[in-house]
């Protein structure tokens, strides 16, 4: 069976949130090779989860500030956007 961009989107969320390649691919009705081939194009479901527990994790702590801190936060967050900080490639796997 041939697997669809969509399926492919929503296999992936299931394994990032934590549900194993293995199980997700036996409900689509394909192998997990497949999944994994897939998911080897972009940034790994571990990588995502660990990210966005960190996002979680750095949201909690700036909740924490006070308004005069969470500015200055924000501003240094701005000035490092503008200077190209991103992801890249390398920091998928």
């Amino acid at each position: 069976m041939k697997i669809t961009f969509l399926q492919i989107d929503q296999a992936f969320g299931r394994v990032c949130w934590g549900e194993s390649c293995r199980a997700v691919a036996r409900d689509l009705g394909v192998t997990e090779g497949a999944l994994r081939f897939h998911f080897r194009k972009g940034p790994s479901p571990r990588y995502v989860r660990e990210l966005a527990f960190r996002m979680m994790y750095a949201d909690q702590e700036r909740d924490r500030l006070n308004a005069d801190e969470r500015a200055a936060v924000d501003r240094l967050v701005a000035r490092a956007l503008a200077k190209g900080a991103a992801v890249t490639p390398r920091q998928f796997r």
